[in-house]
């Protein structure tokens, strides 16, 4: 958990993990509509204020649900091959948002800040800014192991797997395949391996 910095009393990381199992209750349950910290602090006895004091907006809360956790991005390539790593990387987004409290909390954030870049850019640009952090290494390594090709952007991966799994998740109404993940994972192999 996240703990405070700067003066002042280090944060209680048990409360914050009361706060949030709570929120992913809500969540899962009712939706983004459902996320009040009034409910919050009923379920959990903890008091508003010491919720507003860490999150500020359920926006906020919500978001910490979306993009939070202490996972990085798996990292397979060297041991196991690019098919592996590609495939590693689209079961996390996949299964992510696909659990009902994500998939409320993304939504909602999405809905909550449409057309405010600024708080879009608050909420979101750490995560970000690190998750292509970590791809960009796996991809550099790839290219010098000689697994994908030189002109292939990591950028423009991160929004093919993210973009395409985030919308199948999330807002598409076909029924998914059972062996979706293979397939967009295949897609995305055939597309960055080098060609002999």
């Amino acid at each position: 958990m996240k703990q405070a910095t700067g003066r002042g009393r280090p944060r209680d990381a048990e409360i914050d993990r009361k706060i949030l199992d709570a929120a992913r209750t809500l969540l899962a349950e009712g939706g983004y509509r459902a996320l009040a910290f009034d409910s919050i602090s009923q379920m959990t006895d903890i008091p508003r204020s010491m919720i507003y004091r860490r999150w500020p907006t359920k926006a906020h809360l919500a978001n910490e649900i979306s993009t939070g956790g202490d996972d990085g991005l798996p990292d397979v390539i060297d041991a196991e091959g690019l098919d592996a790593q590609v495939l590693a990387l689209v079961h996390q987004v996949f299964d992510r948002y696909r659990r009902p409290d994500i998939a409320a909390a993304a939504i909602g954030v999405i809905a909550a800040t449409q057309g405010d870049r600024t708080v879009q850019d608050e909420l979101g640009a750490k995560a970000e800014t690190a998750a292509r952090g970590e791809l960009s290494a796996i991809v550099a390594r790839g290219k010098a192991a000689g697994l994908i090709d030189p002109a292939s952007s990591a950028d423009t991966l991160f929004d093919m797997i993210v973009g395409t799994l985030i919308y199948r998740a999330l807002f598409s109404m076909k029924p998914i395949p059972p062996d979706y993940a293979e397939q967009v994972t295949r897609m995305i192999v055939d597309g960055l391996a080098v060609r002999p």
